[in-house]
């Protein structure tokens, strides 16, 4: 059972329109990420982040460690 302060801030966090909106937006931008994309749209997604990063990635050098404890 949730107190009566607590109570009182989701009354408040209610009435905010801002963190409302922030919701909504939450929502759509989760859908929008749910849904299935196209080959088109992939095609198009690639074809742009082509564009921003045109260099192909470079290898990295190995990184030595003898000790691999978790």
């Amino acid at each position: 059972m949730i107190s009566e302060e607590e109570k009182q801030e989701l009354r408040e966090m209610a009435a905010s329109e801002t963190l409302r909106e922030e919701f909504r937006a939450m929502r759509r931008n989760s859908d929008a990420i749910a849904r299935s994309i196209t080959i088109d749209e992939l095609a198009h997604w690639l074809t742009v982040m082509a564009r921003v990063c045109p260099d192909a990635s470079k290898p990295r050098r190995c990184i030595p460690c003898t000790d691999m404890r978790m």
